[in-house]
């Protein structure tokens, strides 16, 4: 049994380890973002810019004095640089949707020193366990700085996360009384990304439905080709309701479950989600992102 805490701060870490140095230059971090999707053809877009928390972070938290961190085995299992940090097996939805838009995926800002020169093609500002303040006022900064085209996505149902229902006594496959408080919330995210699309002269703010899909692919797995959407597929720390135990096996048929932690989904769940953006206006509205690339 390896100690998180040591292998996160020792000098000299197990062979098995993929622990980032975290003196790495922003050069190599950018290549090892990187993908085929660009072929030498032009971009839909100029630049692709990410803010979230865990479930869209890159590897910002390889470089906060945090516990939360995914930089090690068997997170990344399935990426093709491994564990870089991104709290999964493999791509995340940013990922998936950087490959459309024919860009890199966006390296962690934090990656970079300060007289390095940044990419032209987004950078990555997702934190695991971050949060908002009420006085961010992020989407106007945004604005200010010329973005123009911007998805914003609901809360998932947390209630159904297994951290929350490994913790909590519950009927069904989901804790309610928490996912309530996640829909009062996403019940009134429209009418805030429709008033700033008003107000914000040429802008574009699309909704991200992600709830009803993500719950219904919990209830209905066989119905998305899963068959766990209740347990991680990795060994996780204190039963399941934690993240993944370093360099221990995961499951073998990552595909075929939901979760990859106690929190997170798996690559195949996020292909699900970036598939039904980019292609369908039901799921982002009133926008897909193959319609909004074209205005």
């Amino acid at each position: 049994m390896f100690d998180l805490d040591e292998l996160q701060h020792s000098k000299t870490p197990p062979q098995a380890s993929c622990i980032y140095e975290q003196e790495q230059s922003a050069h190599k971090q950018l290549q090892l973002h990187q993908n085929s999707s660009t072929n030498g053809t032009s971009p839909l877009a100029p630049a692709l810019y990410v803010l979230g928390d865990s479930l869209l972070d890159s590897g910002n938290n390889n470089y906060l004095q945090t516990i939360i961190k995914a930089n090690y085995s068997p997170y990344g299992e399935d990426f093709v640089n491994k564990c870089t940090g991104r709290f999964s097996n493999g791509k995340t939805v940013a990922d998936f949707i950087a490959e459309f838009l024919g860009l890199p995926y966006a390296p962690p800002f934090l990656s970079f020193k300060p007289r390095d020169k940044l990419p032209l093609t987004g950078l990555n500002y997702a934190s695991g366990a971050c949060g908002i303040l009420r006085d961010t006022g992020h989407h106007l900064r945004l604005y200010n700085l010329g973005a123009r085209k911007i998805v914003v996505s609901e809360i998932g149902p947390i209630g159904c996360v297994p951290a929350i229902t490994s913790q909590n006594k519950h009927k069904g496959k989901c804790v309610e009384h928490k996912n309530q408080l996640v829909s009062e919330y996403n019940s009134m995210l429209p009418a805030m990304l429709q008033n700033l699309t008003s107000s914000l002269q040429g802008s574009s703010f699309v909704n991200g439905h992600a709830y009803r899909l993500a719950s219904d692919a919990i209830i209905n797995p066989s119905n998305y080709g899963l068959k766990d959407a209740s347990n991680p597929c990795c060994k996780t720390w204190l039963s399941g309701i934690e993240g993944c135990i370093p360099f221990v096996e995961p499951c073998d048929r990552r595909d075929k479950y939901y979760f990859w932690d106690g929190y997170h989904p798996s690559e195949i769940v996020y292909s699900l989600f970036a598939s039904r953006c980019i292609n369908n206006a039901s799921f982002c509205s009133p926008f897909s992102l193959k319609e909004l690339v074209k205005m």
